[in-house]
């Protein structure tokens, strides 16, 4: 039986999770369509609503899968601080030469969640821009990290 990329609960099949609500969207639009290309894929994911799992402010990040562009992962940020890297430390982590070690942070502030570069070899972006200081991440925004892409929701 399949798991819940999101909470890791057993599901049956593509149904939502009925321990979190998490639907695997991206992998149905996937195998209806074999040709998706990159733009319609993020359109698709971002068209997909929320579910709060976690009380009335949890926020999500998607782990997009660098090959295909399926949800390969999703996790819900708990932590005042979330560092996303190579190390096994990192509460995200994403392995890859092209990920530094310790390579950036999502901070909550209040209802604000903070996106920083944590002066990786790379580089961050955000919303295919170079991040520079601290930004401000709204719902639906994309962040680029070496080879990978993260979505971030919070509604």
């Amino acid at each position: 039986m399949p798991r819940c990329p999101a909470c890791g609960a057993e599901r049956e099949s593509q149904a939502p999770c009925k321990q979190c609500g998490f639907e695997d969207l991206a992998a149905e639009h996937t195998r209806a369509s074999e040709e998706v290309d990159d733009e319609t894929l993020i359109l698709h994911l971002l068209e997909t609503p929320t579910t709060r799992t976690r009380g009335a402010d949890a926020a999500k990040i998607w782990l997009l899968d660098p090959s295909g562009g399926e949800v390969e992962q999703a996790s819900v940020l708990e932590e005042e601080t979330t560092t996303i890297g190579r190390s096994h430390n990192c509460q995200i982590m994403l392995p890859s030469n092209t990920v530094s070690r310790q390579h950036a942070q999502i901070r909550r502030e209040g209802e604000r969640f903070l996106l920083k570069d944590l002066g990786s070899t790379n580089g961050t972006l955000l919303n295919s821009e170079p991040v520079i200081g601290e930004e401000v991440l709204k719902d639906r925004d994309e962040i680029g990290i070496g080879i990978y892409r993260l979505i971030f929701r919070y509604t």
